[in-house]
């Protein structure tokens, strides 16, 4: 069959109301498929599909109508304008979380030599492998963790695509746990959202993103008084905490790691406006 006469049936097949252009979405999926560049998709009319890689992409398409994210069925998610491997055991990228990268390029603690940055509950990796290609020192230690081997094996992939797996130490960790070293910062978008609200996020996020990435527990701020009430053992005199929060957390967590003898030292909102990351120094 001719790729060109399957494109034609594209609002016949992909019945999803998406945010992205339909034909788009098609074009993206054959492209991933069949893997060839979308251009050639668009333009190159004579291109034929096989009835078995037809099944194949039907069954996409019958996945993306349930709601399914585009990300997770061509298994990669853009992320600070590159592309990284995700799947269904890590949280798919978030353009508000670029925010941390930006901001810990800012930092003047980056300058100094010798540093130690340790990424928790990493994910896919994206977070850290941003903050390394965008800060593009030779002389600093990285570690990510994450409670989960299979989101490690993602990270690692996602390092080796980028030519970075020798600069950091993947650790499976349930946040602390297998940490025994001290560092100068500490990365983290962990879990925000309150346990008893996940059921009434959108279809993509409650039934394909991973319950652990987004359970905050019954308040959505568990996570927060873990790292605040743990991160001092693990960090160097007046080392930094850098946090992704809720829209609405600032408040709390900024009372948490008070608690705890840290001092808010940065504050960033989003590009909508929205309280989104804090910068916390310990104060020994």
């Amino acid at each position: 069959m001719l790729v060109k006469n399957l494109l034609k049936q594209t609002d016949q097949l992909l019945t999803f109301n998406s945010t992205l252009d339909k034909k788009y979405e098609f074009q993206l999926l054959l492209s991933n498929l069949l893997n060839k560049n979308i251009i050639e998709i668009i333009i190159n009319h004579e291109l034929k599909i096989t009835e078995k890689k037809k099944k194949k992409f039907l069954k996409k398409i019958y996945f993306r109508n349930l709601g399914k994210p585009l990300s997770k069925i061509i298994g990669v998610k853009e992320f600070y304008s590159r592309q990284f491997f995700v799947n269904s055991f890590t949280l798919d990228p978030r353009p508000e979380s670029e925010l941390i990268v930006d901001c810990v390029k800012k930092l003047k603690k980056i300058e100094k030599n010798n540093l130690k940055i340790l990424d928790l509950g990493t994910g896919s990796g994206c977070l850290l492998i941003s903050i390394i290609l965008e800060i593009k020192r030779k002389n600093i230690y990285y570690v990510a963790t994450d409670k989960c081997v299979k989101a490690l094996e993602v990270a690692e992939k996602n390092a080796k695509k980028f030519g970075i797996e020798k600069k950091i130490n993947f650790i499976q960790s349930d946040w602390f746990s297998n940490i025994r070293e001290k560092f100068d910062l500490i990365v983290s978008n962990p879990p925000y959202i309150k346990k008893g609200l996940i059921k009434d996020l959108c279809e993509s996020v409650k039934s394909f993103d991973p319950y652990l990435s987004l359970n905050g527990g019954k308040c959505g701020l568990e996570a927060y008084k873990i790292i605040a009430k743990h991160s001092k053992k693990f960090l160097k005199s007046k080392g930094l905490v850098c946090v992704e929060i809720g829209y609405d957390q600032k408040k709390d967590v900024k009372r948490i790691f008070k608690m705890n003898d840290f001092r808010i030292i940065e504050e960033f909102k989003d590009l909508n406006k929205k309280d989104r990351v804090l910068i916390f120094e310990n104060k020994i």
